[in-house]
């Protein structure tokens, strides 16, 4: 194990710890996304703040940095865990950013990188799924987890590593984690 090999892993964190709402709503708008509305800190809320091409820059945002993380985790190593590993805590960065004081969005987009980046069609196949359940439930918590629910099974049915299987699943769980811990702490 190299040196370089150790470094990917925070290296996906400090990744996920860039902030795109932030960003874009510091540049775009000129409004601090931690203080605005309900304080999440999400596409979503710059979907309400500022409209739809404010909120596709940070999607891309927030998935290309999911994706570069992988990209970089497969650069320095050919262990799959790491790889892995690294998306994982790209993810984490971004529901609990360093430099947001440990907060951040739900982790949907950014596990969107990562997973397109794992399984580019399988993703595909898993948001198409996902877009006819929106469609019918108009609910995109529910979209998202069928997305990742759909690709983990496709790549059970291809005979991928467990670990590959077992994975979109762990994303999810950080998902829900910090759903609940959000819910938690909006006062009813």
């Amino acid at each position: 194990m190299t040196l370089y090999t150790l470094l990917v892993v925070p290296l996906g964190y400090l990744l996920g710890s860039i902030s795109s709402a932030c960003i874009v709503g510091r540049l775009v708008g000129n409004i601090d996304m931690r203080t605005e509305g309900d304080g999440r800190i999400s596409a979503a809320a710059v979907y309400r703040r500022l409209g739809l091409i404010p909120y596709s820059v940070v999607v891309l945002m927030d998935m290309g940095l999911g994706a570069l993380t992988i990209f970089l985790a497969r650069l320095l190593t050919d262990s799959l865990t790491i790889i892995l590993a690294a998306g994982f805590a790209e993810v984490i960065g971004h529901n609990w950013s360093v430099f947001l004081r440990f907060k951040g969005g739900l982790g949907a987009t950014a596990i969107g990188g990562v997973l397109a980046s794992l399984g580019l069609w399988q993703f595909l196949f898993g948001l198409a799924v996902a877009g006819l359940v929106l469609l019918a439930t108009r609910r995109p918590g529910l979209s998202t987890a069928v997305c990742i629910m759909v690709i983990s099974g496709i790549f059970l049915i291809q005979r991928m590593p467990m670990i590959l299987v077992i994975y979109p699943l762990m994303l999810l769980v950080l998902m829900f984690l910090k759903h609940a811990q959000v819910s938690s702490a909006v006062p009813a």
